[in-house]
């Protein structure tokens, strides 16, 4: 993808300086000895054959110019979908590790020897089970102690904080964090944790947009829709909104209403012009078309 960013802007480049080029021999040439008539009649069509010739290179200049915006646009979304595969399979190795250790836990574990268990002397009672308990169960009895582990917390899951435990911005990172590691549905307890605590609190907006975004990976389209149109409802000012109005679009694509998701994503051309999520709107528009 950066090879075909990389050659549209090489292409353009080309075109400008051919241009110029063609501009400064224009301008350099020697007219060749004519009347006065023929002159004019020469100055004239080599005029209307620049202004031709310039509004064709204006027209290829703009046609190039928005072939590169939308090239970074696909170069931001793979971008994304990249940074998303890696954390993925960073979680997966995660994973696998903690089982590895796990195992390795397990395997080392001390392991009682029978042949060192104490054996009675001729005559001695007092090792003799009481109550003609059978020998199997005296071996239960003495091992039970030595098999005993304290519980491992390597793979205990988070549990609910108490509000006067956990501060208000560590609630909503352990959140986040959840998200970012895929984790969408406990993302979305935790953030919804977040609102029964802190109804008014500093993160609000980003709490719905993410909650979004968790419900459109999950394709639970109704439950993103409702976030979304929050943000848009409630907070029209904030930094969020074009990212929320993008990825109510995608909402209602899955949802199959293409046309309120062509809608959705003209108004983001519309309002927030020359930003990458602008881009990311050209270029999903494209592809419904």
């Amino acid at each position: 993808m950066r090879h075909l960013l990389k050659a549209a802007t090489t292409k353009l480049h080309i075109f400008l300086y051919a241009g110029l080029l063609g501009s400064t021999v224009a301008a350099q040439g020697v007219d060749p000895v004519l009347t006065p008539g023929q002159s004019r009649s020469v100055t004239s069509n080599s005029s209307v054959a620049n202004s031709d010739g310039m509004s064709l290179l204006l027209d290829q200049i703009r046609d190039l110019q928005k072939e590169v915006q939308a090239l970074r646009a696909m170069v931001e979304e793979r971008s994304f979908e990249l940074r998303k595969m890696q954390r993925d399979s960073l979680s997966r190795y995660t994973n696998v590790d903690e089982r590895l250790n796990a195992l390795e836990s397990a395997a080392s574990a001390p392991v009682p020897d029978p042949a060192n268990r104490n054996t009675p002397a001729p005559g001695d009672t007092s090792a003799i089970p009481a109550n003609n308990a059978s020998p199997l169960g005296q071996q239960s009895q003495q091992t039970a102690p030595a098999t005993l582990r304290p519980p491992s917390t390597r793979n205990v899951g988070r549990g609910t904080l108490q509000p006067a435990v956990v501060s208000e911005q560590q609630l909503y990172q352990m959140a986040y964090d959840s998200v970012i590691k895929s984790n969408f549905d406990r993302s979305i307890a935790e953030f919804d944790q977040y609102l029964s605590i802190y109804p008014q609190g500093r993160f609000v907006t980003n709490v719905h947009y993410w909650k979004g975004q968790a419900y459109l990976y999950l394709k639970r389209y109704t439950e993103a829709v409702e976030s979304y149109e929050i943000i848009m409802n409630q907070a029209d000012e904030s930094t969020k909104l074009p990212d929320a109005m993008y990825g109510l679009a995608l909402a209602y694509e899955g949802m199959g209403n293409i046309p309120q998701a062509k809608k959705l994503l003209s108004d983001i051309k519309r309002r927030f012009p020359n930003t990458g999520v602008a881009n990311l709107a050209d270029t999903r528009l494209l592809s419904l078309d």
